[in-house]
């Protein structure tokens, strides 16, 4: 969605970003989340992206957003996108390798586990994420 705000006819617009240009969290040189919010990119609008990469055996720590709904695509590697199912407290297991895309809805609890090195781009639909203390600590 477009930012209404926005004035698309001045110099400060901003079309592209590097995202390694925007740490979000490092654990170390293979363990490590790059952001990407209307902060960084004005014509962004109601929406983020969080560039995320986890060596084998790692994981992010369960949790779940209360106003956003992340979109886990697979760039390469493989990994088990487990989530607690709002509305039926059931635990839910979804493998995805390169290409494929599991959907956490909104208030949707994750966790996910890796079974070999993954990279994976996680839309948002919100336009920024919390204060960095609160990101999930990686595990592994």
């Amino acid at each position: 969605m477009a930012v209404s705000y926005m004035n698309y006819t001045s110099p400060s617009t901003q079309f592209t970003y590097d995202l390694s240009q925007n740490p979000f969290f490092k654990k170390n040189a293979q363990n490590y989340i790059n952001e990407l919010s209307v902060y960084q990119l004005n014509t962004l609008g109601n929406t983020s992206l969080l560039d995320i990469y986890l060596s084998s055996g790692g994981i992010v720590e369960p949790h779940y957003h209360q106003n956003a709904t992340e979109l886990v695509y697979a760039v390469s590697g493989a990994a088990v996108v487990s989530l607690l199912n709002p509305f039926t407290k059931e635990l839910l297991n979804f493998p995805i390798k390169p290409g494929q895309v599991a959907n956490v809805p909104q208030g949707g609890g994750i966790m996910r586990l890796r079974r070999r090195t993954i990279r994976s781009c996680s839309p948002y639909s919100t336009p920024r994420f919390p204060k960095r203390s609160s990101v999930p600590i990686f595990c592994g």
